[in-house]
C-alpha cells in the first residue's frame, strides 16, 4: 500500500472571498464544534489573508495555556487542521464521489483536493507528531487515520448540510469583518440540519475517544 503523502501544487489565481475559501473555512469551523470542551470558539475572521495567500484569515480560537497539552489534544488541532481538505475535495466533487472513492485512499488518493491547502497540512503534520511518538506509531500511518476519520465525519448525514450552511452564513455577513461563534452556532442551531449534525458528532466522538493504539493504526 502506497503511504506517500499528498503533494501540492500551486493554487491558480482566485478571488479572495471564493465560495470555496468559504467552505474550507465553514469546515474548520464545524470541526471544532467537536471540541467545545477543550478549545474556546471565538470568530471567523472575513478579511482576506495576507498579499501572497488566498482565502480568508479563517478561525479563531484560544485554549487555556495552563492546560496540559494531552495527545487528544493535538488529535483535536490535527483533525481541525486536515478539515479544509476534506471541504475542498468533497465541495469540489461531492459527496456521493468521495463516499465512493474514499474507500481507495491511500493507495489512490487523485480525488483529493490539496491545492491551497499546503499550510494547514503542514500544521496537520506538526499537530500529530505527538500523538504518533506516544502511541509508537508511524507519522504516515497516524496520518492516513486521521484524513480518513475526518473525510467519515464530514459525510455523515447532516454534517456536509452544517458546512453549506455555515458557508452560506459566512458569505451573507462577508461585509461585516468577522462573524461570531455565537452568530453561527445560534443560527446553525435554528437550522433544519441541525439535530442529524448533533446525532453525527456524539456517534463521530464515540468512535474517536478515547485514542488507542489499535484505534489509530492504519487499518482502523
Amino acid at each position: 500500500m502506497q503511504l506517500s503523502i499528498l503533494s501540492f501544487q500551486q493554487a491558480e489565481h482566485t478571488p479572495a472571498l471564493d465560495l470555496r475559501y468559504l467552505v474550507t473555512e465553514a469546515a474548520h469551523y464545524v470541526m471544532a464544534l467537536n471540541f467545545q470542551e477543550e478549545f474556546d470558539l471565538l470568530y471567523i475572521d472575513l478579511n482576506p489573508n495576507a498579499e501572497d495567500k488566498k482565502g480568508i484569515a479563517g478561525l479563531k480560537f484560544n485554549r487555556d495555556a495552563k492546560k496540559t497539552m494531552l495527545p487528544k489534544i493535538y488529535d483535536h488541532l490535527a483533525l481541525i487542521d486536515i478539515s479544509s481538505v476534506c471541504a475542498a475535495s468533497i465541495y469540489k466533487h461531492g459527496k456521493e464521489i468521495i463516499g465512493m472513492e474514499k474507500s481507495n485512499f491511500p493507495a489512490d488518493a487523485a480525488m483529493m483536493v490539496t491545492e491551497g491547502c499546503g499550510e494547514d497540512y503542514e500544521r496537520f503534520s506538526k499537530h500529530l507528531l505527538p500523538v504518533s511518538r506516544y502511541f509508537l506509531l508511524r507519522p504516515l500511518h497516524t496520518q492516513w487515520n486521521t484524513i480518513l476519520k475526518a473525510f467519515d465525519f464530514f459525510l455523515m448525514d447532516g454534517v456536509w448540510d452544517a458546512v453549506i450552511f455555515i458557508a452560506e452564513l459566512i458569505s451573507e455577513n462577508k461585509n461585516m469583518g468577522i462573524i461570531s461563534h455565537a452568530h453561527m452556532l445560534e443560527s446553525l442551531s435554528e437550522s433544519t440540519c441541525y439535530p442529524a449534525f448533533c446525532t453525527a458528532r456524539e456517534g463521530f466522538l464515540l468512535a474517536r475517544y478515547p485514542l488507542t493504539k489499535k484505534s489509530l493504526e492504519m487499518n482502523n
